[in-house]
């Protein structure tokens, strides 16, 4: 803590705010003087030609280093400790991180994590978040539709990414908004398309709908789809992409004479699940892919503000 602002500092002493001992680190029966190194740089005199004036010169401040950091840009996978920079001390620094308004930080991947609170700090320090934009996980992919093959229906929808990582104790103010990643839409079945007279039948299979990609900062990536083989039948459509706000479409299905390719299924929101798509020739329905957390670790952490929140919490 600083030292007081007003009324009565002392070199020794035992209590806190008025004992520069005490502010220094030190215990409070530590032999010292106006001219040690560490009172005036305390005092914020270091020159030993000058005078310092007691308790004038040492009201209000901190042996501490304030480090405030500021996202002002949009930005990938944030990691505080890495970002802490020069006047850094281990065990007497105190950390903000500033999100600016209408700044997105995500993670590139729904591997990684947008923002990360490593335990690499030293106990002393104190780590505070105050976000007022937006920390969004990635999207997950949406699953391909069922190949052109009687042996596999469509694949799942891969798992949103997460979001805040948090190692060791931290205060997080969230006047914006933390999600995970949406899960992706799972992959329709394939279809199966008939042609000709009963004693001439040409049957074909065609592939199925992808599924769309989830929400998130990056957006999931659709799943493929397409590919007939049947003459006239045209593609199955591919999943469309997640986009920061909203999961994306499922792509079309084909409706033909015989079986049909079911449609893929939507991508998630923010902090939602994928949803998942029928199967077909017995294979069972595919999945959407589960939306990943907006916090890892928050046992860790402390939130004055919660704001907005959405997703799995670890």
């Amino acid at each position: 803590m600083a030292l007081n602002t007003s009324g009565p500092i002392s070199l020794g002493g035992a209590t806190a705010g008025q004992s520069i001992n005490l502010e220094l680190g030190q215990p409070a029966t530590t032999t010292t003087s106006l001219n040690t190194a560490n009172v005036r740089t305390l005092a914020g005199i270091p020159a030993t030609n000058t005078t310092i004036i007691m308790p004038t010169n040492f009201y209000g401040k901190s042996n501490r280093a304030q480090i405030n950091l500021v996202i002002s840009a949009n930005t990938y996978n944030y990691d505080v400790y890495a970002n802490r920079g020069p006047t850094y001390l281990a065990g007497t620094s105190d950390i903000t991180v500033t999100v600016n308004p209408g700044i997105f930080v995500g993670g590139n991947t729904p591997a990684s994590y947008a923002m990360l609170v490593p335990s690499a700090f030293n106990a002393g320090d104190t780590v505070t978040i105050v976000n007022n934009g937006s920390i969004l996980g990635a999207g997950g992919g949406g699953g391909y539709g069922g190949p052109l093959t009687f042996s596999n229906g469509g694949s799942p929808g891969a798992g949103g990414g997460n979001s805040v990582y948090v190692n060791r104790p931290t205060t997080i103010t969230n006047n914006g908004s933390i999600f995970s990643g949406g899960g992706g839409g799972g992959g329709g079945g394939q279809g199966q398309y008939s042609t000709g007279q009963p004693f001439r039948r040409v049957t074909y299979q065609f592939e199925g709908a992808g599924g769309g990609g989830g929400a998130g900062y990056n957006g999931g990536a659709g799943g493929a789809g397409g590919g007939a083989n049947a003459p006239g039948v045209g593609s199955a459509g591919a999943g469309q992409p997640g986009t920061t706000s909203a999961g994306g479409a499922g792509g079309p299905g084909l409706v033909t004479p015989g079986t049909p390719a079911p449609a893929g299924g939507p991508g998630g929101g923010l902090g939602a699940g994928g949803t998942g798509a029928t199967g077909t020739f017995g294979f069972p329905p595919t999945s959407g892919g589960a939306t990943g957390y907006y916090i890892i670790g928050n046992p860790f952490v402390t939130w004055p503000v919660t704001g907005s929140r959405g997703g799995n919490v670890g």
